[in-house]
């Protein structure tokens, strides 16, 4: 029998920590909506798994590493089974750099949070059934890279922009939902939808989209059912139409694509198909990835920009416009960025992979960071699974974007070198690493306990 809890607990921050996203600080100052971590956790014959899905831009290693100490010194048993994911709003709590004060109080009432949540979904634990709908239709993601007509590829060049020819590629279009009912009613939603979370901007707290869809579907549906909102991969993908002439960072746009989202899953739930789980698998693996270098030259280059170019003063968020403009301040930002990738030759980064498996028509497979959605197709087209929800900025893991090997001659803002940018080859060898994970069979459980810890590829 499959047995499912639920739990969700508000992360919300104090009043002056830092906001995530942009490149220069925000202590917020208020609260739009609140932001949860969500728990959903499985189990079947003897095996425990789950998602702890956080309203944060990414997952700080202190972050998770906190969370697991306290979820082990709580007796949770599976650990190694919890898949800790984000939504990647950027108007949530900042815990990736030195955290102050307000902020390293939000932070351990974060994972406070996180913890009793998994703890309060394992004690609701209850017979449960699963089924799952899909549709190519997401009318609020867009190609956020575009070929420009002088043959360079710029991301977010500004809408109506005249200079624009064509986007760089397409994407994968598909909303997709997986629901829990039990006892004849429907207690959960998960969904797998591509899109950033970034339409708001300012100081004042928010879920984005991902908070607005889960409130228009419980008021829709006349009850509070959590909404756990899994990132597909969106890196090079976000919300701004650039033929519209309209503003589109201002939580009334938060707003309308949250209730757009929340109409297309919900003409889902008519055509849900049951997911029939004989059992549950967890795999976990890891990927070593070299980070990013650049050539003396390069070095130099952006050392005499320093050298040459003068201080710019920047007042308010640094907007994607102002990255695309060029100017001053994004040259010497760029600059400072290069000069940081110095000594990367011999340095990696280990990331973390998480396949959980349930029964052999649907997979949950973690990637790290912000993959481009070329990524997430190519997962798919190898995945033995019939559905595969493909959860971004999992795990402990480097949280950069991922580009197309391709991208990297383009240009564009996600293909700029940094110091923890992953090196040029990071997408192929995480497409390959997820297939594998994917593709494994079940192995019996004294050869499983052996490579339960996975090993770097």
């Amino acid at each position: 029998m499959l047995t499912v809890g639920l739990a969700k607990e508000i992360i919300t921050p104090v009043r002056g920590t830092g906001l995530a996203g942009y490149f220069n600080k925000r202590p917020n100052r208020g609260v739009l909506d609140d932001t949860h971590v969500r728990v959903i956790v499985l189990r079947k014959g003897g095996v425990t798994c789950g998602i702890l899905s956080y309203d944060l831009v990414s997952l700080s290693e202190d972050l998770i590493v906190k969370t697991r100490e306290g979820l082990r010194a709580a007796g949770i048993d599976f650990v190694e089974n919890l898949l800790f994911c984000a939504t990647h709003t950027h108007t949530g709590s900042e815990f990736r750099k030195e955290l102050d004060e307000p902020t390293r109080q939000s932070f351990d009432l974060t994972v406070q949070a996180g913890v009793r949540a998994v703890r309060k979904a394992l004690a609701n634990l209850a017979p449960a059934e699963l089924s799952a709908a899909s549709i190519v239709h997401n009318p609020y993601a867009f190609i956020r890279r575009f070929w420009m007509k002088n043959g360079k590829v710029v991301t977010n060049p500004g809408r109506l922009n005249p200079n624009i020819d064509r986007p760089e590629c397409d994407f994968d279009r598909t909303v997709s939902v997986l629901a829990v009912r039990q006892e004849g009613r429907l207690t959960a939603l998960l969904t797998n939808i591509a899109n950033h979370g970034d339409t708001i901007g300012g100081d004042l707290i928010s879920a984005d989209w991902h908070g607005r869809m889960e409130r228009e579907i419980q008021n829709r549906l006349g009850e509070d059912i959590p909404v756990l909102s899994l990132l597909d991969a969106s890196g090079n993908i976000n919300h701004f139409d650039v033929h519209a002439d309209i503003n589109q960072t201002c939580y009334a746009e938060a707003v309308r694509i949250g209730k757009g989202y929340a109409e297309i899953v919900l003409g889902l739930l008519p055509k849900l198909e049951p997911i029939p789980v004989e059992s549950i698998r967890v795999e976990n693996t890891k990927v070593e990835l070299a980070f990013r270098t650049q050539t003396k030259k390069e070095l130099a280059a952006a050392q005499h920009i320093l050298d040459t170019v003068p201080c710019m003063e920047k007042k308010g968020d640094l907007t994607s416009e102002d990255l695309a403009s060029g100017n001053d301040f994004v040259r010497r930002l760029f600059a400072e960025r290069a000069l940081s990738c110095a000594g990367n030759e011999k340095r990696t980064s280990t990331g973390e992979l998480t396949a959980i498996m349930l029964g052999k028509d649907f997979a949950f497979a973690s990637l790290p960071g912000e993959p481009f959605n070329g990524i997430a197709q190519a997962i798919r087209a190898k995945s033995p699974f019939r559905r595969t929800f493909i959860v971004t900025l999992g795990q402990l893991s480097n949280n950069s974007y991922y580009p197309m090997p391709e991208c990297y001659a383009h240009g564009g803002y996600e293909t700029m070198p940094h110091g923890k940018a992953p090196a040029t080859d990071s997408a192929e060898r995480i497409i390959r690493a997820v297939t594998e994970l994917l593709a494994r069979k079940p192995v019996p459980k004294k050869a499983a306990a052996k490579r339960k810890a996975g090993k770097p590829k």
